[in-house]
């Protein structure tokens, strides 16, 4: 009896000798498995992030060229200024004219590239006349922060606006390059633009 139950204790120690490397190995290949996904999971979400807060800036930017009655790019600077002018109607009452003329400014908005002390990002501001930054229109996001590259204003034609978009994408080191061209029709351009010959 005595020698049955030592031939079990050492048949126990070699199963175990043999299933413990196999189940570290297992776990091993199931955690690095674990990570990879998660990794890729968070690469592919910040990727997202970066995309869509491209296209909205564009889109957002595209919307206030076409309204504006003045573009005027800020110098040294990814930046813009927009100015809006007040518009007179033309079937309004002769008797009462309007307060406000064509000349008249309603709102000044600055859209501009600020660099936070604490961040390693450049994130772009819509910034109003009180000239203060006050929540970034890009970056700052949870789910993969993003960075200002490029901002770039061109004049092709006459009330044509080129407007170029660059920016990347601090998780997964991607960048992301949008163009397109805004006709403004009732826009004087300012001086600062680059004219392409």
């Amino acid at each position: 009896m005595f020698q049955q139950l030592k031939a079990r204790r050492g048949f126990v120690f070699v199963e175990l000798a043999i299933a413990l490397p196999l189940l570290i190995l297992l776990m091993y290949t199931l955690a690095n498995v674990t990570a990879k996904i998660a990794k890729q999971g968070r690469n592919q979400l910040a990727d997202y992030v970066l995309e869509e807060e491209a296209h909205q800036l564009l889109e957002r930017i595209v919307r206030q060229a076409r309204a504006a009655k003045e573009v005027e790019p800020r110098n040294g600077s990814n930046g813009v200024k927009f100015v809006y002018h007040a518009t007179i109607d033309e079937n309004r009452d002769t008797e009462n004219p309007p307060a406000l003329t064509v000349e008249d400014v309603l709102e000044t908005q600055y859209y501009l590239a600020y660099q936070k002390s604490d961040s390693q990002a450049i994130n772009l501001y819509a910034e109003h006349q009180d000239k203060v930054f006050v929540n970034p229109i890009t970056g700052d996001n949870t789910f993969g922060e993003t960075s200002l590259v490029k901002l770039e204003f061109r004049e092709r034609e006459t009330n044509v606006l080129h407007i170029t978009l660059e920016m990347e994408s601090l998780v997964t080191d991607r960048i992301i390059k949008l163009s397109t061209a805004v006709y403004m029709p009732a826009c004087e351009l300012k001086p600062g633009l680059i004219h392409d010959d």
